[in-house]
């Protein structure tokens, strides 16, 4: 498959009726005190503790109770800890590396193993996984990364191509096929939504419209109305495309103007914009590049780079200090993280 077909497919996946209007600041600092769902944690399901590097505390992977729970008297917030590269209509904003200095982050741990290599994976037997952590589509298969690096390939080609309310038809791979507790793929389909389960490798159907479960993005604080929201949000943090006017960025003659963006809550709204170095079309980033995967503990959010050789680049939210987590070596249309 072509990088321009790649290309393409985003496209299609952004093609999404745009979401109704949830901006309540209410909403918004409910949001701020809610516990972030770690990446890579299948709900009710103990994979023991992952000891993250850098100085970064070690993240549970089993959902205990929380004291950042709503309602509790001793709630706390991260704050940022250094000063932004600059601002935006009173939101502080933070510039990634570009696509070449991301390559050469510092790495740092967490349940992905530092290579996804879909190449290597195997057919999936019943009973192989519980639950999966990622799923990446190719074509008419669907290679499920395991909680301890396993990657097993399910054929998805009972999955019929689906319609939506604008008549485009497409092959329903998106960022939200891996439920969120990650023992289940779904696909809509015209009449209903065909699930597959991953425990016992078993196909059933539900209700049209009720399989996938999509998480509200949160509410830029400035007017994006020129930039189209893309990818699935992740306890509030989501990622924006191109268009946003006067949105600074590093150096203006050496990257893309209008950059794309990730937002996510902290004590308060902040921004990545994602740093998109000139280059000769060989080694840029693709268009919507950037969504957000989930987080690995309340700090650190976790997006996907798509680009020549896709990474899994950590941020700790409201700093300049970003990790690589994970390279992924072979083509795919989209990813799902649960």
């Amino acid at each position: 498959m072509t990088q321009e077909r790649l290309r393409e497919l985003l496209r299609e996946r952004v093609a999404e009726e745009r979401m109704p209007d949830w901006s309540t600041q209410a909403w918004q600092r409910a949001r701020v005190v809610r516990r972030r769902r770690r990446l890579g944690v299948a709900a009710g399901v103990v994979a023991g503790t992952v000891a993250v590097s850098v100085g970064v505390a070690a993240v549970n992977s089993t959902p205990v109770s929380d004291p950042r729970e709503p309602g509790m008297s001793d709630v706390q917030t991260s704050e940022p800890v250094a000063e932004p590269d600059a601002t935006y209509r009173g939101t502080p904003v933070w510039w990634s590396p570009d696509q070449r200095e991301e390559r050469e982050l510092a790495p740092i741990d967490s349940p992905f193993p530092a290579e996804i290599d879909l190449d290597a994976s195997t057919p999936y037997v019943a009973g192989e996984l519980d639950h999966a952590i990622a799923a990446f589509a190719r074509g008419r298969e669907v290679v499920l990364l395991g909680a301890e690096g396993q990657l097993r390939t399910v054929d998805v080609s009972s999955v019929e191509k689906f319609t939506k309310p604008n008549g485009y038809w497409y092959f329903p791979a998106s960022e939200w096929m891996l439920s969120r507790d990650g023992d289940r793929l779904i696909f809509p389909q015209d009449d209903e939504d065909k699930v597959f389960s991953i425990p016992d490798a078993t196909w059933s159907t539900v209700p049209k419209g009720t399989g996938l479960t999509k998480q509200r993005p949160p509410v830029p604080p400035f007017d994006a109305s020129a930039a189209q929201q893309y990818g699935a949000a992740h306890n509030g943090a989501a990622s924006w495309g191109m268009g946003v006017a006067g949105l600074p960025v590093r150096d203006s003659g050496e990257y893309l103007s209008g950059p794309e963006f990730l937002v996510a809550e902290a004590d308060q709204m902040v921004m990545l914009a994602f740093m998109d170095r000139f280059s000769d079309g060989q080694d840029s980033r693709w268009k919507n590049c950037c969504p957000v995967a989930g987080w690995l503990d309340r700090d650190w959010v976790v997006y996907e780079s798509r680009q020549s050789t896709p990474l899994l680049v950590a941020w700790r939210v409201g700093t300049g200090e970003f990790r690589l987590v994970s390279r992924i070596l072979g083509q795919y249309d989209v990813a799902s993280f649960a």
